[in-house]
């Protein structure tokens, strides 16, 4: 399976990762072993028949596959890099896509959960600020940068997977709601009414009124959860803000400090991070 069958993940956009793509292109590359390959068999034809000719051949191939991993690894890494974010892009375009298959409906339908409209309008709400903050970042991004520039892959690649990680959690909170829509409070509330009035509880009434207090602190708990991943995503919302804010900073005829730079990227993948904890 080639590596980008599997979706990207945070530590696809890392330096690590994309020196070790450059250096697996530079040494796969054909260039690099065809000529070489080739010149092995006629090495030992050369051997054989004692064909100076045919050893001419053979460090030729030999020299011609070198050059092609020297050249791919050494002065051809930053377009490779680039290259490599772009495709990775389009597999995240791709997940974004599946992620926004249905998500809309399912939040819709959870605001007809009694008591969770205002969470699941909230939730509504954040995907479409989500797409529209990343949207919004990437024309700043093209104004600011080439699309081939590594600087882009990068500070988009990172703004993507925050968006990503944003679509996760508004996947889980539809499903969160729709759990609580099955938990009807107020049928709890009025089995526990005549229970909790009760100057005594037998054995079995006390067990019904354990069952209830349960299922209500469930509901709450449920809540609670909507409510820690809606924080997340107003987190995540600021966290591509703030970058934005940074890049339209940015002078068009100075480029950002490496050290800026690192720290915005950064900054985004640790939110995209924390989004994977959820």
């Amino acid at each position: 399976m080639n590596e980008h069958d599997l979706q990207p993940n945070l530590h696809d956009y890392s330096q690590g990762a994309m020196r070790r793509h450059v250096l697996r292109h530079g040494l796969t590359h054909w260039l690099t072993l065809y000529p070489p390959a080739l010149g092995l068999p006629l090495g030992f034809a050369a051997y054989l028949f004692n064909t100076p000719l045919l050893y001419l051949a053979t460090l030729g191939g030999l020299a011609l596959g070198m050059t092609s991993a020297v050249v791919n690894i050494f002065f051809r890494g930053e377009a490779l890099s680039a290259r490599y974010l772009q495709e990775l892009a389009g597999q995240l375009r791709e997940q974004e896509r599946q992620a926004l298959e249905g998500l809309r409906r399912e939040l819709e339908q959870a605001r007809t959960v009694p008591g969770a409209e205002d969470h699941a309008g909230q939730a509504v709400e954040q995907l479409d600020r989500l797409r529209d903050k990343v949207d919004k970042l990437r024309r700043l991004l093209t104004e600011k940068f080439q699309p081939g520039e590594l600087s882009y892959g990068r500070f988009l690649g990172a703004a993507e997977q925050v968006q990503l990680g944003g679509f996760d959690n508004l996947r889980r909170i539809a499903s969160l709601l729709q759990s609580v829509g099955g938990i009807d409070l107020v049928y709890i509330e009025k089995c526990l009414r005549p229970l909790d009035r009760a100057a005594s509880l037998s054995e079995a009434d006390r067990k019904e009124r354990e069952t209830l207090l349960r299922r209500r602190q469930l509901r709450i708990s449920q809540l609670e959860q909507v409510n820690e991943l809606l924080t997340a995503n107003e987190e995540a919302m600021t966290a591509i803000q703030e970058t934005a804010a940074a890049v339209a900073a940015m002078s068009t005829d100075r480029p950002l400090a490496k050290g800026d730079l690192e720290t915005a990227i950064t900054q985004l993948q640790q939110v995209a991070a924390r989004a994977k904890q959820y």
